[in-house]
């Protein structure tokens, strides 16, 4: 071989050895891609009709584990293609599938078109799934999305949609298995039902905004729910008129006719059927959606929750009261959990609620505590951290913030050489931010978020007395739960087991309980607690049976606000009422969700306001003989 030959010789040699892993790539890829596809068609369920209409109900059982609650049950009338106005076939179409009658159940030219649009941020570009493929995703395979297991789901969506739907059933008869499968909220399945439940009305009468508002509902039924969240409801409405006006089904003046008719004015509100027990009900749900991921109205469950019916029911009894509040606006928030094991026992989610899963006043807002924080802020990192006790004295003297800002009380008076615990029971500003000025800041940090309180990014000497938003009743009624079970804190939970009725599978709730300070600690503020309870703090308290701690707290309105919506001086935000016994911890928000110049309180509407309820609440749940087990 002549030497000018090599270098050719070794670049054959070279596309040789490229050409076979190419080959080698190829016949991997082949393989991978047989086996995927075998896999997949081996694994998938067969398409039976009967699985539509079969969903069993999630099943609500009291802490006694007897039945107070069926979520999700069938509430559903069948209706057939035939019966479908025209009107809102093109909504649906418009708005889940705009080229259903051409694809043979999947759409290669719209799900790229769609993935595309959404990664523009387009809220118009559709889903990227057929209504045959839901009709598979959402009753026989998953609504997994991500990782492997979301690939493998979308392409057995894909195999059903085209190989064991499509060639066996027409489109009018998969448009039809659509509507009557789908859950629209408001224990209502299927669009027939959903139309008397929402508009009183049969499906052949739909209007086009009602056409709309019904075809919105099919993406998420709970977020649209107009007994929920009216605001979204609308936006979907006309986003569905959109869509329609779009693909050229209506017309630029039909467009604007049917934005024009609010969802409000269409809903029929005598039809919302929301159960006696909403507002734990609403907690218990946001609650098991957070931990697992799976929504109980769409997935069959027995739930063993916590709920104790007599404290719910004497929460239902006194929110649902007119004569316990000042006005129809004014708002309030109750939550109570167990002391011996922290458990929530009942929930006042707040007033005039129609609907289900609405705002939670008891356990949504964030608020300032205003005093009811001092126990955490001040007093009880002192005892921890310093070696205080009650009787250690402070001056209740003239004093600023480290920044020269003066600290006073509501009264502008001093007290003079106070004991830590007249200091707390009366509840000065002054010894307070002292007490809080003499711990190292990290280690009241840690002693505070221990208690499941959180004040924000910075811990500034204002949170001494509460001016931090962060806290809600549930917040605050674990947070004194900690103290009356003598120091151990145990995050509030709303039920102790789910039971999986499609596969039997248990999901055990984890409680933790965890020690947070001292059974010193505990036991000062225990003491000085039920010493201010006894100098009648909160006022016509039960306890004649049972030993009653608490504290008060009110948090003021800016001077901004005060200023713009030309309030009194003393205007006040927040009243607080936290109380707890033995058996149960109790903490009482009071107040306007919103102020205004019409709407805001005065220090004394705060103070009957919060114990107007405290005394409804003791004079029914404070009648056990007991004693808080920190106490002399």
């Amino acid at each position: 071989m002549k030497k000018s030959d090599m270098p050719r010789l070794k670049k054959r040699k070279k596309r040789h050895i490229l050409l076979n892993i190419f080959l080698v790539i190829i016949i991997c890829l082949f393989l991978g891609v047989f086996t995927f596809a075998t896999y997949i068609v081996l694994n998938a369920p067969d398409f039976d009709i009967k699985n539509l209409y079969t969903k069993e109900a999630t099943v609500l059982l009291y802490n006694d584990e007897t039945e107070f609650a069926r979520l999700g049950t069938e509430n559903r009338e069948l209706v057939k293609y035939s019966e479908l106005p025209e009107v809102f076939i093109d909504a649906i179409i418009a708005t889940e599938d705009s080229r259903f009658f051409q694809h043979d159940g999947f759409d290669l030219a719209r799900f790229i078109k769609a993935s595309y649009g959404h990664l523009e941020g387009n809220n118009l570009a559709g889903g990227a799934s057929t209504i045959t493929m839901q009709l598979s995703k959402n009753f026989f395979t998953s609504t997994e999305a991500s990782g492997i297991e979301g690939i493998i789901r979308k392409f057995t969506d894909i195999y059903m949609s085209v190989f064991k739907i499509e060639r066996k059933y027409t489109k009018e008869e998969i448009l039809e298995y659509y509507v009557n499968a789908q859950y629209l909220g408001a224990h209502t399945y299927g669009v027939k039902q959903a139309a008397v439940t929402y508009f009183g009305k049969n499906i052949s009468d739909l209007t086009l905004p009602e056409s709309a508002f019904l075809a919105g509902l099919f993406n998420a039924p709970s977020a649209y729910n107009p007994y929920n969240n009216i605001e979204a409801a609308e936006q979907r409405k006309n986003q569905v008129l959109e869509l329609m006006y779009k693909h050229g089904y209506i017309n630029e003046e039909q467009l604007n006719d049917a934005k024009s008719i609010t969802v409000a004015s269409l809903i029929d509100e005598s039809n919302d059927n929301t159960n006696i027990y909403q507002d734990f009900i609403d907690t218990l749900i946001d609650e098991v959606i957070e931990e697992t991921g799976l929504n109980p109205y769409n997935t069959p469950m027995i739930i063993h929750t916590t709920m104790d019916p007599k404290v719910q029911e004497t929460l239902n009894k006194i929110m649902n009261n007119p004569k316990n509040f000042k006005n129809k606006v004014i708002q309030a928030g109750i939550a109570i959990t167990s002391t011996e094991n922290g458990a929530i026992l009942g929930i006042g989610a707040g007033r005039n609620k129609t609907g289900v899963r609405q705002y939670n006043f008891a356990t949504m807002i964030k608020r300032h505590p205003g005093s009811a924080i001092k126990p955490f802020m001040d007093y009880g990192p002192l005892f921890e951290y310093e070696g205080a006790t009650p009787e250690t004295t402070l001056q209740d003297s003239p004093y600023t913030y480290s920044d020269g800002t003066p600290i006073k009380d509501a009264d502008r008076l001093y007290r003079g050489t106070m004991t830590i615990k007249e200091a707390l029971a009366q509840s000065r500003n002054i010894p307070a931010l002292k007490a809080f000025q003499m711990v190292d800041k990290k280690l009241i940090s840690n002693y505070v978020h221990s208690f499941g309180i959180d004040y924000g990014e910075n811990l500034y000497e204002s949170a001494s007395i509460g001016a931090f938003n962060g806290v809600s009743p549930l917040t605050m009624s674990a947070a004194y739960g900690a103290y009356a079970r003598g120091g151990y804190y145990i995050k509030p939970y709303a039920y102790t087991k789910i039971v999986y009725r499609d596969t039997s599978q248990e999901y055990i709730k984890n409680v933790k309980k965890v020690k947070v300070c001292s059974a010193t600690t505990a036991k000062f503020i225990n003491d000085i607690l039920l010493y201010a309870i006894n100098k009648d703090v909160v006022g016509n308290i039960d306890r004649a049976h049972t030993e009653v701690a608490g504290k008060t707290g009110t948090s003021t309105v800016g001077n901004a606000a005060i200023k713009q919506y030309n309030l009194d001086p003393s205007a006040i935000m927040d009243s607080w009422a936290c109380l707890y016994t033995k058996e149960y911890s109790v903490a009482i928000w009071y107040g306007y969700d919103v102020i205004s110049h019409k709407y805001y309180m005065s220090p004394v509407d705060g103070m009957v306001g919060r114990r107007v309820l405290a005394a409804k609440i003791s004079k029914v749940l404070f009648q056990t003989n007991s004693k808080l087990v920190t106490s002399k």
